[in-house]
């Protein structure tokens, strides 16, 4: 083979060097891109050396760094979703417009106060007024949780939307990769996307990956259910209960709260941490109102009348936070009195002040069978504890979850960073040396041109010779 085109081989390969340099180096930010690197080889004749070729382009990706990704994702995106809204809910738990401690505070120093001159127009208007308090407490702290409920169900949505989307755009990698047995330089940068598409799944749920010869990724969730098979997507579906299902075909599996990832995060929040939470509200709205109205009962207004209810909308527990009302807006109804005529009794009101002290004691028996199976954690957590300390309590529960998940976000978090190091150490580019590289490159190209630029020298000389 002539000296020119053995020059010209390596020009060639030179500059397939630079254009893939050019390429690792234009997406050197580029999220999940695995830079390539140029493999030669020597190639002869029948009469010896005839320069060099490109052999292959090869992509610097190892699938198992990749799958070390993909696990910690979908632990960081558990923990960090619910460590999100956990925050949020403390900051409402103990803020002085919505904590119901706050509002008994008020509530117990205004019968306090009255009890000094219980006949006192303006101190009733006050424990009317405060009573109103504690009624609009309890039912905006409800509105608060039902409007993060929402919240958390439209977040969900869209989890479920964009997991859907990635499945669907993985089984269509999977196609165009397996028609192309996985392999070639135009594929590279759609292995690359296809794994990129997958660590951001990796984040909605808990996901188990296979990656098999001809160039497809087989993909599963944590408990064995299909996603992913050669270009067969499975679709997440909500179910009208909130639960959610994985459609594959005619197939349905239906899924539990252990999910994981983002999506696992939310279902149990809004399932397990919420649920619980306005259970429990519940429960205190219901004994607050009903204690206080069984009290308040046994004692005579100004007008000499028995005791009214002074709380509504508590004939059953499940609702009792949001439906709680304030029944008498006349400060003489009040009855603070132990007996008919005599307004500055204060013996009854004296009961009702002992009831900051009062535990929660929720006879079962007057509930209905589902209701009381549907609040008895509720109640038993709540059982013997005043209000008071209950939401103390609860709110102090609250506080130390929510550390700990903060916690735990935190180590999550540091794994994923120390897995994409190391796949960074593997697969990301180096500018400085795809700087060196381009040097390297630029030398080979100067240096063989030299090589042609020498052979046509010679081709001159030799002509010279016969004129």
């Amino acid at each position: 083979m002539s000296i020119i085109n053995i020059g010209l081989s390596g020009m060639s390969a030179a500059n397939a060097g630079l254009s893939v340099t050019a390429h690792n180096t234009s997406n050197a930010m580029t999220p999940g891109y695995s830079r390539q690197r140029v493999g030669f080889g020597a190639q002869t004749d029948g009469q010896g050396g005839a320069g060099v070729g490109v052999s292959s382009v090869e992509r610097m990706a190892d699938n198992y760094l990749n799958q070390q990704i993909y696990k910690q994702k979908g632990s960081w995106g558990y923990n960090a979703i619910r460590s999100q809204y956990m925050a949020k809910t403390e900051t409402l738990l103990n803020n002085d417009s919505t904590s119901i401690n706050t509002g008994l505070d008020r509530f117990n120093a205004a019968l306090s106060e009255a009890s000094t001159n219980p006949q006192d127009i303006a101190y009733r208007q006050t424990i009317i007024s405060q009573s109103q308090s504690m009624v609009q407490r309890f039912n905006n702290l409800n509105a608060q949780l039902d409007s993060q409920a929402k919240q958390v169900g439209g977040q969900l949505d869209a989890a479920v939307s964009e997991a859907n989307a990635l499945v669907a755009s993985i089984a269509s990698m999977n196609d165009s990769l397996r028609d192309s047995g996985g392999s070639g330089k135009e594929m590279t940068d759609l292995l690359d996307a296809r794994d990129e598409a997958i660590r951001q799944l990796s984040s909605q749920m808990d996901i188990n990956t296979t990656y098999n010869d001809d160039g497809t990724v087989t993909i599963t969730l944590d408990q064995g259910q299909p996603l992913v098979s050669g270009s067969q997507a499975s679709a997440l579906k909500q179910t009208q209960d909130g639960g959610l299902e994985l459609q594959r075909g005619n197939g349905r599996f239906v899924l539990d709260d252990k999910v994981g990832g983002t999506i696992g995060g939310l279902i149990n929040y809004r399932d397990v941490e919420l649920k619980d939470l306005q259970k429990e509200l519940d429960v205190m709205a219901y004994s607050f109102a009903t204690q206080f109205n069984d009290t308040h009962s046994q004692g005579f207004d100004l007008n000499g009348d028995p005791g009214q209810a002074v709380f509504g909308g508590v004939d059953q527990i499940d609702g009792a936070a949001k439906n709680l009302t304030l029944m008498i807006d006349d400060p003489k109804q009040l009855a603070f009195a132990s007996k008919p005529g005599e307004p500055g009794n204060s013996e009854n009101l004296q009961q009702l002040i002992d009831l900051k002290n009062a535990p929660v004691a929720i006879d079962t028996t007057k509930l209905t069978p589902s209701e009381a199976e549907q609040f008895k954690n509720a109640i038993a957590t709540l059982d013997g504890k005043t209000i008071y300390s209950s939401y103390t309590g609860m709110t102090g529960d609250w506080a130390i979850k929510t550390a700990q998940l903060e916690a735990d976000t935190s180590a999550a978090k540091s794994l994923v960073e120390q897995a994409e190091g190391e796949r960074g150490s593997v697969s990301g580019v180096n500018l400085d040396e795809e700087a060196a590289n381009i040097m390297t490159y630029t030398q080979m190209y100067q240096a063989n041109a030299q090589v042609i630029s020498t052979a046509q020298q010679l081709f001159d000389i030799t002509l010279s010779m016969f004129r």
